[in-house]
This record gives C-alpha cells, sequence and structure tokens, in this order.
C-alpha cells in the first residue's frame, strides 16, 4: 500500500486542495476499524515498469465488527477490540492511473496468560484481500502532496475459530470501502508538505479541509503513518 509518493505523470489529473487549517482532533478509527502502514518496500517489476510497494499493516477492529465477532469475548473476557495484522501489495497501473491492492491478514488476540505488554499473537480468523484504487479521484495538495486516497474491494475470510455472525459459511467474502489518510506536515506558510521523522505531522479530515494531529500511538519508530480506515458494505 502507498506511503507519500504518487508517480508525477498522475499528479496533473489528481485534484488540488486549498490550505488547510487547524482542528481539535477527530475521533480515531470512526468506521470501527482502522489499520496503520508500519513500514515500506518498493521494487520495480523489471517486466512492465511499474512500482511494486510491500507493506506490512497493523490495526485494531472494534468489537462487534464482521472480522472482529462479540464471540471472541469468550476467549478473551472484557476485550474492546481485536488486533489486525496484513502484508499488503500495491502496484500502480501506469496505463490506467489505477494502483491494485492485494494480501493477507489474521485477526489475533492476545491470551489471558500473556502479559501486559505483550503483542497479540494469537489467531482466530485469517484470510486475504483485494482492491483498487483510482488515482484520478485522490486528493492532494497544489504543490502535489498527496492527502486522501479512496479504495474498494473485498475481504476474503478464509478460516475462523469463532462463529461469524455475517458468514453462513466459509469462504466468506465482505466487500468494503476504506480512506487512506497520508500523513503531511506544515511549512512556514502553512502549506501541506511530507511529513517527516519527529515533527508534527497531520490528516486531512473528510471535509478535505480540517487537520487532524497524527498522535503518538500513530508513528512508528518516530515516522507517522499512513492511516486506513475501513468500512463493510457494498
Amino acid at each position: 500500500m502507498r506511503r507519500t509518493s504518487i508517480p508525477a505523470g498522475f499528479a496533473l489529473c489528481l485534484l488540488v486542495l486549498p490550505t488547510v487549517t487547524h482542528a481539535e482532533p477527530a475521533q480515531l478509527g470512526g468506521t470501527g476499524f482502522t489499520l496503520y502502514e508500519v513500514s515500506e518496500r518498493v521494487h520495480m517489476d523489471p517486466s512492465t515498469g511499474e512500482a511494486v510497494r510491500v507493506s506490512p499493516l497493523l490495526g485494531f477492529a472494534e468489537l462487534g465488527t464482521p472480522i472482529c465477532p462479540s464471540a471472541v469475548w469468550v476467549t478473551v473476557p472484557k476485550i474492546e477490540s481485536c488486533t489486525v495484522i496484513a502484508t499488503g501489495t500495491n502496484v500502480v497501473s501506469l496505463a490506467t492511473a489505477t494502483s491494485h491492492v492485494f494480501g493477507s491478514f489474521d485477526v489475533v488476540l492476545k491470551l489471558p496468560s500473556d502479559s501486559s505488554v505483550h503483542i497479540p499473537n494469537a489467531p482466530v480468523l485469517s484470510g486475504t484481500f483485494v482492491g483498487t484504487i483510482d488515482l484520478t479521484q485522490a486528493v492532494t495538495s497544489s504543490s502535489g502532496v498527496p492527502l486522501l486516497l479512496f479504495i474498494r474491494g473485498s475481504f476474503r475470510i478464509e478460516w475462523s475459530s469463532v462463529a461469524l455472525p455475517a458468514c453462513s459459511a466459509l469462504p466468506c467474502t465482505l466487500p468494503f470501502s476504506g480512506t487512506f489518510r497520508v500523513p503531511f506536515a506544515i511549512d512556514d506558510l502553512a502549506h501541506p508538505v511530507e511529513a517527516d521523522r519527529g515533527h508534527a505531522a497531520f490528516y486531512l479530515a473528510d471535509d478535505r479541509h480540517r487537520r487532524i494531529p497524527v498522535r503518538p500511538t500513530e508513528r512508528a519508530a518516530g515516522f507517522p503513518t499512513v492511516r486506513l480506515e475501513v468500512s463493510f458494505g457494498p
């Protein structure tokens, strides 16, 4: 999945955004399912010349969402969310100005026997996902810094150790839509610029005007992370 760069050839067809203004932080993950791009590895496909980006993802799904069913409460009482780990690959088509996203994911829980600082690692659900980003619908600043990207796709749940109200049988396909919020910084003229490690960073709100401060928990080793908010449904 993408970080902060979009091929220059697409920049001319992306929407232009006016200067953003400050606002109070919005509620994190209002959709109930939020993923963060922890890092990214980029290489070129020698046969097509297209950039291929591979990213480990980490995030959380609220209890009661399709991939964090209430049944997990039996395994881990008082749980409020499930941890989601994934690996995503993003390939930009030079011919169609679209980005094809695919990968695999696991929903994991922290067992009661684990220490309070132990990262969740016990899988209860796993599957794959695919999606498409239309780069012509992306929102950028006037200088071409990407701010919002929109994706539509589906999750395919292939295994689960708990009952899934959203699925009558497995494998089960669930459509989704999502918004990538790409972090950005503000220069001396209050214009959006690429975010850097250790400096104040922001996400653009849905009104395409307000900015949402990146929280300390939304950084990976100091770098502000790309945030993906997912909603299930057509």
